[in-house]
This record gives C-alpha cells, structure tokens and sequence, in this order.
C-alpha cells in the first residue's frame, strides 16, 4: 500500500506545477503594467535567489563547487536569460500566445537530447518536432482573428527560452540528477538572481514603487518568484529525478490550457489561431512521447 502514493505522486507533481506554470504569464502581465520587462525579470529572479539563498549557504560545499558549471549553466539559460525573454515578449504578445510556445519546451528537450546526449530517435518523434513547430509557426504569425500579426517577430523570443529550458533540463538530467532537488533548483537560481539584484537597483524600480497599482503589481511579482520559481524549480526537479526529463517536460500539456484560461478571463481574443496552434504543439508532444509497441 505505501508504493500507492509514491505511484501517482510524478502525476500529482506535474498537474500542480502545470497550474502554477500556466498561472506565470498572467502574473508577469500583471506586473507590466507597471514596471518595465528587465525590471519583471530582474525582480522574479532576484526574489527567488533571497528565499533559495538559506538553501545555498547551508549546503555550499565541495560537491556544490565541482559542479558549479552546471549550477551556472543551468541558472543562465533556465533561468537567467528566459525570465528577461518572457517579460519582453508579453509587451507585444499576449499572455495566452506566450503560455501557448511554451509548450515547445519538451520538443526541444528530446531534440536537444537527442544532439548533445544521444537519445534515441524515431520517425515518430521526427514528425512530432515538426507538427509542433509548425503549430508554434501559426501561434507566432496570426492574431486570435486570423490576421498576420506584425508583431511576430516578438514570439521568436518564447521560442528562444523554450530551447534554452529544453538545453536546461538536458543538464539537470545528465550532470544533476543525483542532487537534492532544492539544491538543483537554489544554486542556479542564487547564481541568476546575484547579477539580476544588481540590474534591478540600477534602473527606476524604486522610483515606480510611487506610482499607482505599484505595490500590487510587486506582490504579484512576488508570487511569481517564490511560488513560480524558487518553489515550482524544486518540485520540477525532483520530477525530473523520478521520471526523466522528457516526462518532466511534459508539464506544457496543461500548462498553456491554463495560460489560455487565464487570457480569456483577462479578456484577451482567443480565436481558431491559438486552437489550432495549441492542438498542433499537443499532437507533437503525444508524438514525441508515444511509446512503440
């Protein structure tokens, strides 16, 4: 009886952090409203490293420093760089349509996979890849009404941090896997959020702490660094250790259902674009996932 919950506990992981995930670019959008891109990047990354740091300190050791290459790759391009991508591509894009490309993540996972670890490959997997991206393509040219979109260009940035997460999640499952999830998810983040700490101060922030809506924005900013970084981080590697970077990746089934949610609540236009594009990038992960008999 007691393998029962440690059965569906890789499932209970995944819908919790698909809904936390989801929940991100509303947040993000939130807190745009009043403060810049590389301010929303820099705070979420720098709250995120001040609660991580405890974590950091006390277990800072030999073992942490002979694989501080990986720390630091997986804190630039898991979490560094993709924080600012996401906040610069929502001043242009909607939050729906960000959520939607992120479900790219584990198309990358197993191509890069596949390039730098040797994974092994199908014609099922191949055709998963490119019905994928080419969902992700109508996502990025056509508005919710089926129009060209002239700010296209601006989705290349979701698409840039997905290949950066799926590069991200290769590592951990590689050269981190023996490592304590909240060791994994603390040291890249303190990594990421020293140099962040200091971007932020260097712009207004302070200054716009006085404008109206301010403090409501940092708070849900706020969630969105402890709660969608600092605590998710944790959760999805230690999902990661239990059942392999392609199953962990798979949170993007319904993370961007939740994302799309939350746009047409907000009162963003949800057309045959995002449907199709969503079903497309869906189909491709079943794909790339499917076992062969």
């Amino acid at each position: 009886m007691s393998q029962q919950p440690h059965r569906f506990l890789p499932l209970i992981i995944l819908l919790v952090l698909s809904l936390i995930w989801g929940s991100s670019f509303i947040l993000m959008k939130r807190g745009l409203s009043v403060f810049s891109p590389v301010q929303v990047g820099a705070f979420r990354l720098a709250i995120a490293a001040l609660a991580l740091s405890p974590v950091v300190i006390a277990n800072f050791g030999p073992a942490i420093r002979k694989k501080l290459r990986y720390f630091a790759v997986v804190g630039l391009v898991g979490n560094g760089i993709p924080a600012f991508l996401f906040a610069a591509a929502q001043t242009r894009i909607t939050s729906s349509t960000a959520g939607a490309l992120n479900a790219l993540t584990p198309l990358f996972t197993l191509v890069l996979g596949v390039w730098l670890f040797h994974m092994p490959f199908t014609r099922s997997k191949l055709w998963g890849v490119i019905i994928g991206l080419l969902g992700a393509m109508v996502l990025i040219l056509l508005r919710g009404n089926g129009l060209f979109d002239p700010n296209w260009a601006w989705g290349l940035l979701v698409v840039l941090a997905t290949l950066m997460y799926g590069t991200s999640v290769n590592t951990v499952s590689r050269f981190l896997r023996e490592v304590k999830p909240v060791v994994t998810a603390a040291v890249p983040l303190v990594l990421a959020g020293i140099p962040a700490t200091i971007i932020l101060f260097s712009t207004d922030f302070t200054d716009r702490l006085t404008l109206p809506g301010a403090w409501e924005a940092v708070g849900y900013l706020s969630i969105l660094g402890l709660v969608g970084s600092a605590a998710s981080l944790v959760a999805f590697n230690k999902l990661i250790q239990m059942s392999g970077p392609i199953f962990a990746s798979t949170t993007t089934y319904l993370m961007p259902i939740v994302a799309l949610f939350w746009g047409f609540l907000d009162g963003e236009l949800l057309g045959w674009p995002h449907v199709l594009g969503m079903l497309a990038i869906l189909m491709g992960i079943w794909l790339v996932n499917r076992k062969r008999n």
